[in-house]
């Protein structure tokens, strides 16, 4: 008999890790208030997961069990800066989960009070629940919703209320199965993996050992996200004239690697020749599963670049190391490994040395549409993170710099960070290295 929430070990560690992530949308328009806050209701009142709650006892011990009615919780606020607002809704997004509170998912609308009409729809997500593809699959669902409620289309709504209804958690043994379907060299992958050469130059990754002091004095307050503004237009077009195939993902990971490199040039006493190596974020889901399947479908694959090379050809280095992963499902391996390590309770016991960790929210149907949300018009995808631990489990999930990146339209990249467990003046150090080297181009 199929579990109503399906077993992803990987949403044990997101759990003690305690992270509430917000996608913020920024449109022009008029926005009606009473259909939007219908249509979040509407859609995530059906959504079986958020009926649930994670009890946990141990990493290779613990279960969902059923809780009464999801706290999902919608707001509305103003102020004559909603970029300031939506930082600060960030940093007091843990308030959600305050006191043993559980809320899968709430939605506020920051509204400017000097023009109504420019306003960010802000979804907050407990990383527990969903990662930041589920969640975009939700809350494309929302704006489905309201598209409907607006334009009268009531055949429409009970559709996506039936779409929404269908979402489901497969446990991870079951969509590891589905997505291996073709096949793939678990053996070989784990060679590679081993051979792979990784390595922390500049010490961004805190040490086990330091991670329980560091989260002590973390606790003592909560901290607004790091946001960045970027046009890469041209840093995409200089890439692309050498390797027309590279994507924005690429170039922009590049930037970050050539920041990090910089950095440690400058600042850490770093040799001229060094790699630079760090976490990206894979989505092991193909779109069509994604419609279906909730939950923390993501691998975190090491990737290694020389930072001395041109930007370019780091650019080139990352789209090809991608397509190796993606196309030997390395991903994949490595997903199922961390489930095994989980299972046998060794997640913590061994530090990684890559310098940071970066992961691409981007909503393809944002970018793409010409009128996402009735009769408004997209300006802007942001991002903004808030963690607080439960425990040293949790801490080593977020223990180095933690980089979000969103794309608008216009070649607009919004970057964020996580903040730091170590040092608040680290992460904004970094930060300032990656903006020099986007103000290059």
């Amino acid at each position: 008999m199929a579990l109503p929430v399906g077993v992803i070990n990987l949403e044990c560690l997101m759990n003690r890790a305690n992270i509430l992530f917000t996608s913020g949308y920024r449109f022009k328009g008029d926005l009606n208030l009473s259909n939007i806050k219908d249509a979040f209701v509407a859609v995530t009142e059906r959504v079986e997961k958020f009926r649930h709650r994670l009890h946990f006892e141990a990493q290779d011990n613990f279960h969902w069990t059923p809780a009464s009615g999801a706290d999902t919780r919608f707001h509305v606020v103003s102020g004559d800066d909603i970029d300031h607002e939506f930082n600060e809704l960030c940093r007091d997004s843990l308030s959600l989960v305050d006191d043993g509170r559980r809320c899968p998912m709430a939605l506020t609308v920051i509204r400017n009070a000097k023009a109504p009409h420019d306003f960010i729809i802000a979804q907050t997500s407990e990383h527990t629940y969903v990662d930041a593809r589920s969640a975009e699959t939700i809350f494309n669902l929302i704006v489905d919703y309201y598209n409907a409620l607006c334009r009268g289309d009531h055949a429409a709504l009970s559709k996506i209320l039936d779409a929404a209804e269908s979402i489901v958690t497969l446990g991870s043994h079951e969509a590891a199965n589905i997505i291996a379907a073709e096949g793939y060299d678990r053996d070989g992958n784990i060679e590679g993996l081993t051979a792979y050469p990784v390595a922390d130059v500049g010490g961004y990754a805190i040490p086990l050992a330091d991670v329980p002091g560091c989260l002590d004095a973390y606790k003592k307050q909560r901290f607004a996200p790091i946001v960045q503004f970027f046009s890469i237009g041209e840093l995409l077009k200089r890439c692309r004239a050498r390797y027309p195939e590279v994507t924005q993902n690429s170039v922009v990971c590049a930037a970050l690697a050539k920041g990090f490199y910089n950095l440690n040039l400058r600042e850490r006493g770093a040799p001229d020749s060094h790699i630079i190596s760090f976490k990206m974020l894979s989505d092991l889901l193909k779109p069509e599963l994604r419609a279906k399947y909730s939950g923390n479908y993501i691998a975190f694959v090491p990737v290694s670049v020389d930072g001395h090379l041109p930007i370019e050809e780091m650019a080139k280095s990352i789209h090809d190391r991608i397509r190796h992963f993606k196309d030997s499902k390395l991903d994949l391996t490595i997903f199922k490994l961390t489930e095994e390590a989980v299972e046998a309770a060794l997640v913590g016991t061994v530090d990684d040395p890559l310098s940071f960790v970066v992961t691409n929210w981007n909503n393809y149907r944002f970018l793409n549409s010409t009128e996402y949300l009735h009769g408004c018009h997209s300006v802007r995808h942001q991002s903004g993170v808030n963690i607080e631990p439960k425990d040293t489990l949790g801490a080593i999930l977020v223990n180095r710099p933690i980089l979000v990146i969103n794309m608008s339209p216009g070649q607009e990249l919004c970057l964020s960070l996580f903040p730091s467990l170590r040092a608040e003046a680290e992460n904004r150090q970094v930060a300032g290295a990656i903006g020099d080297v986007f103000r290059q181009y």
